[in-house]
């Protein structure tokens, strides 16, 4: 397969096409990636490092599939195949330079793809390592490498143990999950969404539930970055992207998408967490319908707004959605309580480098115990412990309470422990404690 050499650079700010002679990007005048070959036959478009030889596979093994054992660039040993689809395959492997690390590896196979399917492949493999190289989120897989040979590309991040939410919602009594655990992951979701728009101006643009992976313990990751791209104010897409259901309307016309684009997405996928149907084959649009679950008229009416045809018309941020997401799920009271717990927690919790030390030495004058042995620890824990309990506890406090991506009542909780520190530093240097 021979790929012509002049054939269109991808700008990995704005995603538009440009000539393989530009240098800068016509729309959004960002500096376009090098072409770089791969082989004498072989061109493809890519913002990758070059090849490295010592880590490139032998041509003459690189078209078959990779088999269980077998080593790829003599460092990650392939346990098995864990999904299939787009260009490639997701291995499970073992990292042996990381003490055998479990990773994911995702190998995009270039080899019989059409001229269309090598843009897009580019596209898409050109988009995952740019982004998810610059970001590190809890909720997010890591990205540690990236290398190719002559018929694939790789990618080697996180692997994540668990399901897809879209085989968990299968695997639901009823197909379906209840209201209350459905705003829990929507809530998550929010959060990591709300951290790609403030923080790196990413739009995701592919929000559905076989895009969210769930661990046993409930976490959540969003995976999968092919078609995302950073926010460029009033530069619109190139191209229709997304999936049919899930996708928002302006990612098949003319308009640019946004931060509105992924509250659609997540709309939808909350739409299908509730009621078990699979969008895929669904037309845009059109709000939550009617089901057998009970579903809060608060809930329904935010959820058809945020899947509005119309995107000045959906929730402006996702913080917007999180927040009433929660008021939803906990009502009055549970907020009251949540934020009251922080008011009271958090004092309490900044007044701990006083009053253990006050604890211990009360104990050394009850009658019956060994006071040598309080004095050590008195001794201990002022010279050693404390100083370090103190600086660690104001950090934490103070990092607590400034995030923009902590909930409110996570940021009260860290304000309140913050404040008590102050307070108990400026009373003890006032000689107003004993």
């Amino acid at each position: 397969m021979s790929i012509n050499a002049s054939l269109s650079l991808f700008c990995n700010e704005c995603g538009a096409a440009n000539s393989n002679s530009e240098t800068d990007c016509y729309v959004c005048g960002e500096q376009l990636p090098v072409a770089l070959p791969f082989s004498s036959s072989t061109r493809v478009l890519t913002t990758v490092q070059p090849v490295n030889t010592a880590l490139a596979l032998p041509a003459s093994t690189a078209l078959a599939p990779l088999a269980p054992g077998f080593r790829l660039v003599k460092r990650y040993k392939i346990i098995e195949q864990v999904g299939e689809g787009g260009f490639g395959m997701v291995y499970k492997a073992r990292d042996r330079k990381k003490c055998n690390k479990l990773v994911a590896v995702k190998q995009i196979n270039l080899h019989q793809l059409t001229m269309r399917e090598m843009i897009d492949a580019t596209d898409s493999y050109n988009r995952e390592v740019s982004l998810l190289s610059k970001i590190r989120h809890p909720n997010l897989p890591r990205m540690y490498t990236h290398f190719a040979d002559s018929t694939h590309w790789y990618i080697v991040m996180d692997f994540i143990k668990g399901e897809t939410l879209e085989d968990y919602v299968k695997n639901a009594p009823g197909g379906r999950l209840s209201v209350k655990e459905a705003l829990t992951i929507g809530m998550r979701l929010s959060t990591v969404l709300q951290y790609l728009h403030t923080k790196h101006r990413i739009i995701f643009r592919d929000v559905k539930p076989a895009n969210v992976m769930i661990t046993k313990r409930g976490r959540l990751y969003l995976i999968d970055f092919g078609i995302a791209r950073r926010y460029v104010q009033g530069k619109q897409d190139t191209g229709s992207l997304g999936s049919p259901g899930y996708a928002a309307p302006e990612q098949y016309g003319r308009v640019h998408t946004t931060n509105r684009t992924d509250i659609y997405g997540l709309g939808a996928t909350l739409q299908t967490l509730l009621t078990g149907e699979d969008l895929s084959n669904a037309q845009t649009g059109g709000g939550i319908p009617a089901q057998d679950q009970p579903i809060p008229t608060k809930l329904r009416q935010l959820l058809d707004q945020m899947l509005e045809l119309d995107a000045s018309k959906r929730p402006e941020s996702m913080k917007e959605v999180r927040r009433k997401l929660q008021f939803i799920r906990d009502g009055i009271a549970g907020l009251i309580a949540r934020y009251g717990l922080a008011c009271l927690c958090g004092p309490l919790l900044g007044s701990t480098p006083y009053s253990i030390p006050r604890l211990i030495i009360y104990f050394t004058t009850v009658p019956g115990i060994s006071s040598s042995y309080f004095d050590t620890s008195l001794y201990c824990v002022l010279c050693y412990s404390l100083p370090l309990f103190i600086v660690g506890q104001f950090i934490y406090a103070l990092v607590l309470s400034v995030s923009s991506q902590s909930p409110l009542y996570k940021r009260l909780f860290g304000l309140w422990m913050l404040v008590m520190m102050i307070f108990m530093v400026f009373a003890f240097f006032q000689g107003m404690l004993p």
